[in-house]
């Protein structure tokens, strides 16, 4: 974090992350990343692009680095934030509690887009999980789109 804040020179509105996941997970990375002041309070906008391996099987280790168990709870306030955009979500629970954490810490969020990976659409749990994540933020408009672009649902036009 002390270097990504050295770093950054420019005033944003938009934040655009590309992970790659390689088996790990990315939420306590995002939530951190999240958490430093200088982002969260100018960014408007927030795009993660999720590409995960072709071989699947890679997962974390015991105790692995990347998930410290604290991050889940964290509360900071993203109030600039407007639009969230994920793109290759599958809905695991860590991917799951980083999108729980940006509702519950953006009040002034309009617009969240899901574009599902194929993974995700396939799995009936992993989609309810999401519609019910997004019942409780009503404020907030929903898209959910399958990895082939076509629209899954939104609020206003729920899974059926």
């Amino acid at each position: 974090m002390h270097e990504i804040e050295k770093h950054m020179i420019a005033e944003f509105s938009i934040l655009e992350l590309h992970l790659t996941t390689e088996g790990h997970v990315f939420g306590a990375f995002v939530c951190h990343l999240l958490g430093m002041n200088r982002i969260r309070c100018a960014m408007q906008r927030l795009k993660v692009d999720l590409q995960r391996p072709m071989v699947k099987g890679k997962v974390c280790p015991p105790n692995c680095p990347c998930d410290s168990p604290d991050w889940k709870s964290q509360t900071f306030s993203l109030t600039y934030l407007e639009e969230v955009e994920f793109d290759g979500f599958e809905g695991e629970d860590h991917e799951l509690d980083l999108l729980k954490l940006i509702l519950r810490c953006a009040p002034m969020l309009k617009r969240m887009i899901m574009k599902l990976s194929k993974e995700a659409w396939t799995g009936y749990s992993r989609c309810t999980k999401i519609y019910d994540i997004f019942k409780a933020y009503t404020s907030v408009e929903c898209y959910i789109y399958l990895s082939t672009g076509l629209m899954h649902g939104s609020r206003n036009c729920p899974l059926t």
